[in-house]
């Protein structure tokens, strides 16, 4: 498959866009320069599987991609590690909300194999606000 989204012309302004994840509260922030702009609800890695803590890029962007690791579908995925980590849009039997409240009040075992899982809705939003080199730090 293609990776999309646009690259940096030599001698372009710098993106002031941020994408923060907080592990904790399980919520995505998309920050232009001080403003948030965007604010979703996400579910990270599981206890077994920890989504990677730190400062990344957006390497590369799929808007239709298929897990090889996990053979499931990870629309609107924007990969931020080289071990294929990405933010990408939940496609489980489950609605998202359940298992956030399922990881939240009965088990951290309701979550990804490390990825930032959003809505549908919520990743599409983020994947077109999102260039390519855009810093996603996670905490």
């Amino acid at each position: 498959m293609r990776a999309t989204g646009s690259s940096p012309m030599p001698g372009a302004p710098k993106s002031r866009k941020l994408i923060k994840v907080d592990l904790r509260a399980q919520l995505v922030d998309a920050y232009d320069g001080s403003e948030r702009v965007h604010r979703f609800a996400c579910v990270s890695g599981d206890k077994d599987h920890a989504t990677d803590r730190g400062k990344f890029k957006v390497q590369r962007k799929h808007p239709i991609y298929r897990s090889r690791a996990y053979n499931v579908q990870m629309n609107y995925a924007m990969f931020f590690t080289a071990d294929g980590k990405a933010l990408h849009q939940y496609h489980g039997a489950v609605p998202l909300s359940v298992v956030r409240t399922f990881r939240s009040k009965v088990s951290e075992w309701f979550g990804s194999h490390g990825c930032v899982r959003l809505s549908e809705t919520d990743a599409r939003i983020l994947f077109e606000w999102t260039p390519l080199g855009t810093t996603v730090e996670v905490f």
